[in-house]
């Protein structure tokens, strides 16, 4: 069709309705635009809704939006890809780079891929730092690096941690990712060591470190590990207290101003006051906030991120963290295998310059599970699309078991397990109330439908209301458990913090309980009206569970196939869990979902890793 029906994609939700307002303003303003051209601009905005950073048009060109069948008549399919290239490339709307000086909307790569300017703006800057970064050694005292890594870590054998912990001090930027129990923050509490060692000897100073994550919960989670990790460590009493530095989100970090909520306080003109930026759960990092966050980190400080590559990507647009991280080359720079060679640690060198690729490192022993963990090996299953041996491994393991889909919301053995889980959820003081809450939680695939949260968490209050372990007869009851869904900084309460309701039994008044910010010990308490949006949270999405680890946990995957399941959604569920999980899933469906990857849009890393 020559001319395209936007309000007919609308209503079979292909684009949404900002989508189609974004994209009839740009044409209204520049007149002669072609229909094509409109609805490219659509499907670029469209793309940033559903997590990809652009659109990628050789991928959809010639494809159907709308079928003939679907429409009882004519269906909407799209051109071949040298018509989109023409019209595109003699739009006024759209420049063939980023252009900061004359920008224009859209954003028309040499690959063909179609970008609203300013996520191709972030893109380009977020590139250019991570490359600068990477391009740059350190002037580190070799000896007594070599001595902390000997006395840190022990072993004579190979030692992934060594090296990593080594990259990271002989390097300006790296990445450090593994699973759950690989000792990423193990690691890093090292590195701080290393680090803050160097420092008081070149400089006489103590070292500067900021280290923040995503939500309040893996913040809370990282001072925690990097206190403990820190306890058993052979250095000064100087050096621990810098590796037990306080702790907060990234948006806390920044300084986030409410009254411009897509701007910090601390950017490239006022950076962070800091010699090293941690941040831990990057794969929850987005391309908007890493761009910000990047540019913030001073130009001679050192930048570590932790995460997991193998984890749902951030809800918002990109798949940062994998895509910095690439493919994982087995391989290093000459000038880096020169500096860990005089380190005493061996590489396999390559001809290539130095870059992104010597800083990335993946941690892959895992010393939460055993080595013949149920969770471990579906996790590997899962990981590496293997649905026949996720199944089988599910069906025999005794950690992790498969139940057959019913046709009930909340299954029999769901229910008992709940009903175990929280008895005497009301009759223990908050700290054991969040902790009790932490050790037992149903994830669901969907938000929405069968089997999604926001169904599943008033079947959850209504049967332990049924056995009198909770009273849901007004909105704040005794024991209601709550997420946060919005950042309040003044609060000190970001998306993703859980707490729960406590009523005095003297005073009859009811307070939100949240674990303390930067250690175990305690609660912060707040009156329920001064809560930022919040949903009660016995049963929690899959993405909203990233960042935090249960003891147990059930995960409820819907009756039929969709998109939204992906190998990475049921690989992030079931390494939530630390000792067992359950999967309540079609075994067809649970196939699916294992054998479908996600594919996110977006050309950060071809930028970051060239082909050769």
């Amino acid at each position: 069709m020559s001319d395209f029906d936007l309000q007919l994609l609308l209503q079979h939700d292909v684009l949404g309705s900002i989508d189609i307002h974004l994209a009839r303003t740009l044409a209204r303003l520049v007149s002669g635009t072609t229909p094509l051209v409109t609805l490219a601009t659509a499907l670029a905005s469209r793309a940033v809704q559903q997590g990809h950073v652009c659109v990628d048009l050789r991928r959809i060109a010639g494809t159907t939006l709308v079928s003939a069948e679907q429409n009882q008549g004519a269906g909407t399919i799209l051109p071949p890809i040298n018509v989109w290239l023409e019209q595109l490339r003699e739009s006024p709307l759209v420049s063939q780079a980023v252009d900061e000086a004359t920008p224009r909307p859209l954003v028309l790569d040499d690959k063909d891929r179609l970008y609203l300017y300013r996520y191709a703006l972030y893109q380009k800057r977020l590139s250019a730092n991570l490359k600068m970064r990477a391009s740059t050694f350190e002037d580190v005292d070799l000896p007594l690096l070599a001595d902390g890594l000997k006395r840190l870590f022990p072993s004579d054998g190979p030692d992934e941690q060594k090296r990593a912990a080594a990259v990271a001090s002989l390097r300006r930027f790296c990445v450090i990712s593994g699973g759950p129990g690989t000792g990423k923050t193990f690691t890093v509490a090292r590195i701080l060591a290393l680090l803050a060692e160097q420092s008081l000897k070149q400089h006489g100073t103590p070292l500067r470190v900021k280290a923040m994550a995503p939500t309040g919960k893996a913040a809370q989670r990282l001072i925690e590990s990097l206190s403990k990790a820190a306890k058993d460590l052979d250095v000064s009493e100087d050096v621990r207290k810098t590796i037990v530095t306080p702790t907060s989100t990234i948006h806390r970090s920044l300084g986030f101003m409410p009254m411009t909520p897509t701007r910090f306080r601390h950017n490239e003109e006022n950076p962070l006051p800091t010699d090293v930026v941690v941040v831990d759960e990057a794969s929850m990092v987005d391309l908007a906030l890493m761009s910000k966050l990047v540019e913030a980190v001073p130009a001679g400080a050192r930048l570590v991120l932790l995460g997991d590559k193998d984890q749902l990507a951030s809800v918002e647009a990109g798949s940062v963290l994998a895509d910095i991280y690439g493919d994982g080359s087995s391989t290093i720079s000459h000038e880096m295998s020169t500096r860990l060679s005089a380190l005493g640690i061996s590489s396999v060198t390559s001809d290539r310059s130095a870059g992104i690729d010597d800083g990335c490192m993946h941690l892959s022993r895992s010393r939460r599970y055993a080595e013949q963990s149920g969770i471990a090996a579906v996790a590997r299953a899962v990981n590496g699309g293997d649905a026949a041996s996720a199944l089988a491994t599910a069906g025999s393991s005794g950690d992790v078991r498969l139940f057959p889909a019913t046709s009930a919301a909340l299954p029999p053995s769901l229910e008992k397990m709940v009903i175990a889980s929280f008895v005497g959820l009301t009759d223990v003081a908050p700290t054991e109330r969040l902790a009790k809450l932490s050790r037992f939680k149903i994830l669901c695939a969907h938000r929405r439908g069968p089997g999604g949260a926001d169904l599943v968490n008033p079947l959850v209050e209504k049967l332990l209301a049924g056995h009198n372990i909770i009273r849901p007869d007004q909105l704040w009851y005794d024991g209601r458990p709550i997420l946060i869904t919005a950042n309040d900084p003044v609060l000190d309460l970001y998306n993703g913090d859980v707490g729960v309701i406590c009523i005095d039994n003297q005073t009859k008044v009811p307070l939100a309980h949240f674990a303390s910010v930067n250690g175990p010990e305690g609660t912060r308490s707040f009156a329920p009206a001064r809560l930022p949006a919040h949903e009660t949270v016995f049963a929690m999405t899959v993405h909203k569970s990233q960042g935090s680890e249960f003891d147990h946990v059930a995960l409820l995957m819907p009756d039929a196939v969709s998109q939204v399941l992906t190998r990475e959604l049921v690989y992030t569920a079931i390494t939530r869990a630390k000792k067992a999980v359950d999967i309540y899933s079609a075994p067809e469906v649970f196939a699916a979902a294992v054998m479908r990857h996600i594919e996110r849009s977006s050309g950060l890393k071809d930028e970051l890793h060239p082909a050769v």
